[in-house]
C-alpha cells in the first residue's frame, strides 16, 4: 500500500500478512477484468499496492511482458515472492527478468527507480484498494503525479475501489465478520467503524480484533486499527486533474456495468490529460 499498513500495529507483522490473505485471496470477482485489461493494453503492467501479489498471475496469464509490483510493507513482499516461486509461470517471468517487486511509498515513486524496469514505460497501471490507505487528497495528487512520467504514450491508470453501495451509512459496532480456518486453526475476526463525512470524501476509522486458535488450544488476539479514506466522486476527479489526466470512464462492477447509487465496486479508468 502507501506505506506499510501493519506498521505501528501492536503484533506480529507477518501473522497479520497472513491473515490478509486469508481474506483477499478468496476474492477472484476482478481476475478475468484484469486479465483482459492486460491482453487489451498491458504489455507492461505497474500493480501499485500490489500487496503479496494477488494479481500477478492474472497480469501473466494476460500476456503481459513485463510486471512491476510496489508495495510498502516487507510482511505482504515476503508473502509475493513466496508466491512467485510457488508459481512456475511467475517464477519464469522473475528468472527472466520480467517480473520484479519494489518495496517503497506509492506516493514517492520518483524516488524508486522504477523507469529501468518498466522498459518504455507503463501501458496499464493498476491501484486496488490503493486510496483508502493513503491519507487524504494530497497523497493521491502525490501518487497519480508520480505515475504520469511512468506512463507509456497511450497508456491507463485503473484506480479499484469500494462503490457507493458498499460504503457504511453508518457507525457500526464491534460485531463479528467472518469465521474461517487458517492451516486447520479456526480464525475470528471481528470488527468496528466509525465514519465521519468530510469535503473530500468519506473518513473511516475502522479496528479489527482477531482471534487465532493455536495448536495448544489457546487463542492469539491481534488488534489492528485503520483510518481510511473513501474521495467523493467529484473530489477524485479533481485529484486527477490536478495531477494532469483525466477520468475516462468509470464502472460499478467489474463486468463493467454503470456506475451508480448501487455499484458494489467504482473502477474509475484514467489517461493522460493531453492524450
Amino acid at each position: 500500500m502507501s506505506g506499510d499498513i501493519f506498521a505501528g500495529q501492536p503484533t506480529d507483522a507477518d501473522l497479520l500478512a497472513e491473515l490478509y490473505d486469508l481474506e483477499h485471496d478468496a476474492v477472484v470477482e476482478d481476475l478475468i477484468f484484469y486479465r483482459e485489461q492486460t491482453r487489451r493494453s498491458g504489455h507492461t503492467v505497474l500493480d501499485l499496492g500490489c500487496g503479496s501479489g494477488r494479481l500477478l498471475r492474472t497480469f501473466a496469464a494476460g500476456k503481459a511482458r513485463r510486471i512491476v509490483g510496489v508495495d510498502g510493507s516487507p510482511a505482504l513482499l515476503r508473502r509475493a515472492e513466496a508466491r512467485i516461486a510457488a508459481e512456475p509461470l511467475l517464477a519464469a517471468a522473475r528468472d527472466q527478468g520480467r517480473l520484479h517487486l519494489v518495496a517503497g511509498d506509492v506516493r514517492r515513486l520518483s524516488q524508486l527507480s522504477l523507469k529501468p524496469l518498466l522498459g518504455g514505460g507503463a501501458d496499464l497501471v493498476v491501484a486496488v484498494g490503493v486510496l483508502p490507505h493513503l491519507d487524504g487528497p494530497e497523497d493521491a495528487v502525490q501518487m497519480l503525479t508520480g505515475v504520469l512520467p511512468l506512463l507509456a504514450t497511450g497508456g491507463r491508470v485503473i484506480i479499484d475501489d469500494l462503490g457507493p453501495a458498499l460504503l457504511p451509512a453508518r457507525d457500526l459496532p464491534l460485531s463479528v465478520d467472518w469465521r474461517r480456518e487458517m492451516d486447520g486453526r479456526p480464525v475470528v475476526r471481528r470488527s468496528q467503524l466509525m465514519r465521519q463525512e468530510a469535503p473530500e470524501g468519506l473518513r473511516v476509522a475502522f479496528s479489527t480484533i482477531v482471534d487465532v486458535g493455536r495448536p495448544d488450544g489457546t487463542i492469539a488476539r491481534l488488534p489492528a486499527s485503520h483510518r481510511l479514506w473513501y474521495p467523493w466522486d467529484d473530489a477524485l476527479a479533481a485529484i486527477v486533474r490536478e495531477a494532469g489526466m483525466t477520468v475516462e470512464i468509470a464502472y460499478g462492477s467489474h463486468d463493467l456495468d454503470p456506475l451508480d447509487a448501487a455499484s458494489e465496486r467504482r473502477i474509475t479508468m484514467i489517461r493522460r490529460a493531453d492524450e
